[in-house]
């Protein structure tokens, strides 16, 4: 009886693009990482939606992984003066208009939002390197 010897498998195939930012294996054409959503190549950054998505994906890692202090402090520096904003408006309500208020009522939740959940993750992250130190 012949064994029927299977080809084998093509490297490329194979062949996987590693995310620069967690590792996942993704395909090698791939823009963005399918598991961080990352950009993974230069038309992530350069096309006109796609730039969007790159931006967001720095912030997103900012606000979930913030390794540094001053990564915090730069969320801090960047979302304090829209929530003000927001919170000025909300203060004025009697004098502007529902859609204002509106606006205003979501920047300064989405900015406190921001912040808050980035100081969280900084500073949960921060405890157990500190515990296991000591």
């Amino acid at each position: 009886m012949s064994q029927e010897a299977s080809p084998p498998p093509s490297p490329a195939s194979e062949e996987k693009q590693l995310c620069i930012s967690c590792l996942a294996p993704n395909e090698p054409l791939a823009h963005f990482c399918t598991k961080c959503g990352a950009p993974l190549s230069s038309y992530a950054s350069t096309g006109f939606l796609e730039s969007a998505f790159a931006e967001g994906a720095v912030y997103r890692a900012a606000v979930e992984r913030p390794r540094r202090l001053i990564v915090v402090l730069g969320i801090w520096l960047i979302f304090c003066p829209i929530g003000l904003t927001g919170a000025v408006i909300l203060a004025a309500a009697r004098n502007i208009g529902t859609i204002d208020r509106g606006l205003g009522g979501l920047a300064l939740v989405f900015s406190l939002v921001m912040i808050v959940k980035t100081t969280k993750n900084y500073i949960g992250k921060a405890q157990p390197a500190e515990r296991r130190d000591g």
